[in-house]
């Protein structure tokens, strides 16, 4: 082979090697994610619940704030601290779509890597299961609005639907809840024990 067969071949397996590379470049930029369907909100692993954790918009801030059980707010208080105050960094969430590919929607978590007796964020942490909060598109731009409320040790969000929603199974101590979506929330649907 000659020297200007030899440059030939080299400069066309680099040019081959680089749309190749490209083309697979684009590809993997332009596939989404796959959503995240299950969730284990075992307390001890609380900072490895969202595989793919995305920053907290305001408008779901501000519906979780207004969402905090009695519990919660009862322990914040007591450390000086007001719903109010409660940080986009003491959450996680995962973006999903219940309800057809144009809305997303949130799953979201406490996250609370280091908890301390000082650490105001720990008081989302019940002792022996997890929170989950499931927030949805408000009426106003921005807004979210509140579709569930629950806990328990594992969240998993199903292909079957209801009023055009994802149905959603939560695994608690020894049971199993289905939430279907009616009314605006998820309501209980059915309650079983766990095998």
């Amino acid at each position: 082979m000659g020297s200007k067969q030899l440059v030939s071949c080299v400069v066309l397996g680099a040019l081959l090697a680089a749309s190749e590379w490209g083309a697979s470049g684009q590809n993997s930029a332009s596939r989404p994610h796959p959503e995240q369907m299950v969730f284990d909100l075992a307390p001890d692993i609380s900072d490895k619940i969202v595989k793919q954790p995305a920053a907290i918009p305001g408008g779901a801030l501000d519906a979780l704030r207004d969402n905090l059980d009695g519990g919660t707010v009862n322990c914040l208080n007591s450390m000086g601290t007001t719903p109010e105050q409660a940080s986009p960094s003491w959450f996680q969430d995962s973006a999903i779509h219940l309800n057809g590919p144009n809305e997303i929607d949130l799953v979201v978590f406490p996250y609370v890597p280091n908890p301390s007796p000082t650490n105001p964020a720990g008081c989302m942490l019940p002792a022996n299961f997890g929170l989950a909060w499931v927030l949805g598109p408000g009426t106003a731009a921005g807004r979210y609005r509140l579709l569930l409320a629950t806990g328990g040790l594992r969240l998993e969000v199903l292909n079957s639907r209801t009023d055009g929603y994802r149905d959603i199974l939560v695994g608690q101590m020894g049971r199993q809840v289905l939430y279907k979506f009616t009314w605006q929330q998820y309501q209980i649907a059915e309650k079983k024990i766990a095998r």
